[in-house]
């Protein structure tokens, strides 16, 4: 916090009225400014400085952090592909300001009791909450995982320590208020796989809670998850509510993301909720964990023990940024990264080149995501519907070019040739792999087994450090 901005804090708390009635007079003033040449939403918390002199909250997933993976190839916003992404604009217009290095630092997650406030005047008072802003991440000193302590002890962090090459896979609650077809199902990836992720309504669609998904494998197989929770559907409160139910049904990983717009599945007249964004997600578990508060400040009396995981979307646009938020992510306490489906091998390489360049790839363990394609119809449509990702046009030919009922096939031996490559690639500590079809077609066993990684390595003991 400035000097300007400690002094307004104290005259703030002895004059609270003067100030309250000042910003009656000045938002209406503030909005007329600013709404026709930032498209400013009043939200009070103004970062035009930071976001390159563009609205965040234009965003339709109110990200402070963004931009997200749904970016088209053509900056495209995945809610409104007729609309820029307003963090692709963002990202390539700080750069043209005196506070490039803005973009860097994390901002502050949204008050909403500020909403329609005077943003100069929260900023001279201090209600901003810039004091809360995280540090440009080229500023924070990264500790290597091996020099961590043990967050949680869970198989996955322990055998990611360990220097294996992990192998995950997605498991998608159904549509179902009886989880028997699920754990079956999971019994068979029991001894394939070493973690399983389960999804948190995939899709922007609605079927069995991840959370009580997780909580059942965990108590019923012998697999661990990996739990995703998602912004799109809670509040700050929920998410730490529903953190301890995880943590108490055995759920030891967690996968902190923002989620699809519901405008993207079947339940469309659907509020978002989207109160934080992914970035504030991930420090708000780390707190819980580490300083055993709610974000409140109020005492946990058994904090969660959780390992921390991000997403990264390597191959959408803005590619030369994705390094950096994934930075942005390490610096607020993310220990894995996760990416979303990867098929352009060479895009993958551009992004490890660029993030080991930037001396980053070394401070968290980075999975890939893989994904077997059914044949060429699937890959076209992934590439017209599915922004971020982006499917080669010679894998393309490749499928079209065998015989239909030899695709599948096809599409297991293109994955399994992309992991051998991804194995031998320093900075890759493991892959995920998503079905395609996830209601119809479950290749991931003999996915595991073509690509030679169906002997999974045995537990490594826990360490003689505590669980921190």
């Amino acid at each position: 916090m400035s000097f300007l901005s400690k002094i307004g804090k104290r005259l703030d708390s002895r004059y609270p009225r003067f100030f309250n009635g000042l910003g009656r007079i000045l938002s209406p003033v503030e909005a007329a400014v600013k709404k026709p040449v930032f498209g400013c939403h009043m939200c009070g918390q103004c970062v035009l400085h930071s976001t390159g002199m563009t609205c965040p909250m234009e965003c339709p997933k109110n990200l402070r952090n963004g931009p997200c993976g749904g970016v088209g190839e053509d900056g495209s916003c995945e809610v409104d592909r007729s609309k820029t992404c307003t963090w692709f604009k963002a990202v390539n217009r700080s750069s043209k300001t005196p506070w490039a290095h803005e973009i860097y630092e994390r901002n502050p997650a949204v008050d909403w009791s500020l909403e329609g406030s005077s943003a100069w005047v929260n900023a001279m008072t201090g209600r901003n909450h810039h004091d809360r802003k995280g540090p440009q991440w080229q500023k924070v000193h990264f500790v290597k995982p091996g020099e961590k302590p043990m967050y949680s002890g869970s198989r996955f962090e322990r055998l990611l320590r360990a220097g294996e090459f992990v192998v995950t896979c997605e498991v998608n609650p159904r549509d179902s208020a009886d989880g028997t077809e699920l754990i079956e199902y999971a019994r068979t990836l029991e001894g394939v796989v070493d973690a399983v992720h389960i999804s948190d309504n995939f899709l922007a669609q609605p079927h069995m809670s991840g959370t009580a998904a997780a909580g059942l494998i965990e108590q019923q197989t012998e697999l661990e998850t990996i739990l995703h929770m998602t912004c799109r559907d809670r509040n700050r409160l929920i998410m730490q509510a529903d953190l301890l139910g995880a943590h108490a049904m055995g759920v030891r990983n967690v996968l902190c993301l923002t989620g699809d717009h519901p405008s993207l599945g079947d339940h469309k007249e659907a509020k978002p909720v989207f109160d934080l964004d992914s970035m504030h997600f991930i420090s708000l578990v780390k707190k819980m964990r580490d300083e055993g508060t709610f974000e409140s400040g109020r005492e946990i009396v058994v904090p969660p023990k959780f390992f921390i995981g991000g997403a990264v979307a390597i191959t959408a646009p803005p590619r030369e940024f994705r390094p950096h938020r994934m930075a942005k992510k390490i610096a607020a306490g993310v220990n894995f990264v996760t990416s979303q489906l990867v098929f352009d091998m060479d895009l993958l390489e551009d992004f490890l080149k660029r993030a080991t360049d930037l001396g980053i790839l070394q401070n968290t363990h980075l999975l890939i995501g893989v994904g077997a394609l059914p044949g060429p119809k699937a890959a076209e449509m992934i590439n017209k519907h599915t922004p971020g990702v982006t499917i080669p046009e010679a894998m393309i030919k490749r499928l079209a070019g065998v015989p239909p009922k030899d695709r599948r096939s096809e599409g297991i031996r293109i994955v399994v040739e992309q992991i051998q490559q991804m194995r031998e690639m320093p900075g890759i500590s493991g892959i995920d792999i998503m079905d395609m079809r996830p209601d119809a077609w479950f290749p991931t066993p003999e996915i595991v087994e073509l690509a030679g990684l169906n002997n999974r390595p045995s537990v490594p003991p826990l360490e003689d450090r505590a669980v921190s």
